[in-house]
Formats: structure tokens, sequence, C-alpha cells
């Protein structure tokens, strides 16, 4: 938020300077601060030790199939969401899970990607989304890397979307865009994704990468501010 406040405070204002914005870390002013992980047994241990700032609102559970992630909860990431979303809505706090469609390719996991399956047709037969829909407030689809090809991230952030309602009618369902999922994105490319999800998603989670591009988020965010206008 910052990165892009640094280039265009007033499209950051606009888009970030309200508490329908959560914020990861330090939020924009006037946005929700939220706390992110992506290991259950930190989260608990973050608790234990007080470490979280009371002016955080809203945790986030971001499991994948990386090292971030201990192995025992990437390979059974139902059970894991399930005590995350028991744990933080214990402590007060508003629960957001963005498991990660390479889940299916962990080793030993509970569901598996079978021969000939592809990542994105294995995670919807696991039905991952739908089960973190079932204890979460928001679930994220993250079908960033599939936001270059507007037909395949419709069609799948829209069989995702469609898991997560039926697990839970009320359940906020936002998915995934990256200005660097893996290649170098483009405000058209990122464009194209979103409007090709309008009326099927509440809101976007929006990833710099590590910081990359933000000149790309920026101009992606004007854009869709002028179509709104």
């Amino acid at each position: 938020m910052q990165a892009i406040a640094e280039i265009d405070p007033d499209v950051a204002r606009a888009i970030f300077g309200n508490p329908a914005a959560i914020g990861l870390g330090e939020a924009f002013p006037g946005a929700t601060r939220g706390v992110t992980t992506a290991s259950l047994a930190a989260f608990e241990a973050m608790i234990e030790a007080g470490a979280i700032d009371p002016e955080v609102t809203v945790a986030m559970y971001d499991i994948e199939r990386w090292n971030a992630t201990p192995p025992e909860e990437r390979q059974h990431p139902a059970a894991s969401i399930r005590r995350f979303a028991a744990l933080a809505r214990s402590n007060g706090y508003l629960v957001v899970v963005t498991p990660h469609p390479n889940l299916v390719a962990v080793e030993g996991g509970a569901c598996a990607q079978g021969p000939g399956e592809s990542v994105w047709d294995a995670y919807l037969r696991c039905d991952i989304t739908g089960q973190a829909a079932a204890v979460a407030d928001i679930v994220e689809t993250q079908a960033q890397v599939l936001q270059r090809d507007p037909v395949e991230y419709r069609r799948f952030v829209a069989a995702t979307a469609k898991q997560a309602r039926a697990a839970s009618p009320d359940v906020a369902f936002i998915s995934g865009l990256s200005t660097s999922p893996g290649y170098r994105a483009t405000p058209e490319m990122l464009l194209r994704a979103a409007r090709s999800v309008e009326g099927i998603v509440d809101g976007f989670y929006l990833s710099l990468a590590r910081g990359r591009f933000p000149h790309v988020a920026v101009e992606f965010l004007r854009r869709q501010a002028a179509s709104r206008a």
C-alpha cells in the first residue's frame, strides 16, 4: 500500500483509505490492519507471546507447499485451516484463509493430484476452497498465475467461488491478482482478469510480489477507479 501511495497518493486514498481494505502488516491510514502467517504453529506462538499489535483485527492463514508452512500442516490443509480459524476467532480476529492450489502437490498430502490431472482440477476435486470457506470469514482463491488468460482465470475463479458459497453462503470471496506471479504482469492483463470475474468475486487480493512493479499496480488501480466513476 505504501509503495502505491508513494507513486499516486490519491489513488491509494481512494482504494485503501477505508475499513473495507485490509493491509497486512502496516496498513494504510483508514484501512483495516491484519496479520498474516503461513504457519499455524507460528501463529500460536505469536498469540501466546502477545506479539500481535492490539490494533490488528484480521488474521490471515497463507497455507502453501513451501518451507514457510510446516510439512504436517500442508499435508493436512483442511484440519490445519479448521484449527487456525478456531484459534483466530477465539482471540477475536476476523478469519481470512488463502490456500494455494499447490497443496495438492504436497508429498503425502491428504488429497493429492492424480496421474494426468492438472493442479487446478485436483484442487477443485479436493474442495480445499470449500473447506476453507466453511470456517473462514473471507477466503481467497490464488488464481493469479492464470491472470494472463482471462478465460481460464474466470473458469477457475468461478468454480472455486461456487464451492466457497456452497459451503458458506455468507463468506466473502476474493481472488488473487499479482504484478509478478512468475512473470511480469501489465495493467491491461490485470484489468482483463479483474473484469472477467465481475459479479463473481467480492474483491481482490492484490500482491506486488516482494515489492515488484508497483507502477503496474498503480496503473491498474487508476483504470479500475476510472471505470467505476
